[in-house]
């Protein structure tokens, strides 16, 4: 566990910028915690998904029928929430 300590205590010591360049290359360095698949892959990949465009498309037939029955997220209703 002191390693991991050590590893937090560097990382906090060095300079913003240097923390900035190092959080992009973190899944490289643990690549079995930030497997390659995921979200990345799903958002890049350009093949049709019927089932979620046929869930979006419903979605805003509802909302463009009845836009009142959606609720508003935005940074006055979080703001309203605290």
């Amino acid at each position: 566990m002191r390693s991991l300590q050590e590893i937090e205590e560097a990382i906090a010591k060095l300079p913003a910028k240097a923390r900035r360049q190092l959080v992009p290359d973190i899944p490289a360095l643990c690549p079995g915690e930030f497997p390659a698949e995921g979200w990345d892959a799903i958002l890049t990949d350009a093949r049709p998904r019927p089932a979620l465009t046929a869930l979006l498309d419903e979605l805003d037939a509802k909302h463009s029928q009845l836009p009142e029955n959606f609720l508003v997220l935005n940074d006055k209703s979080l703001r309203s929430k605290r």
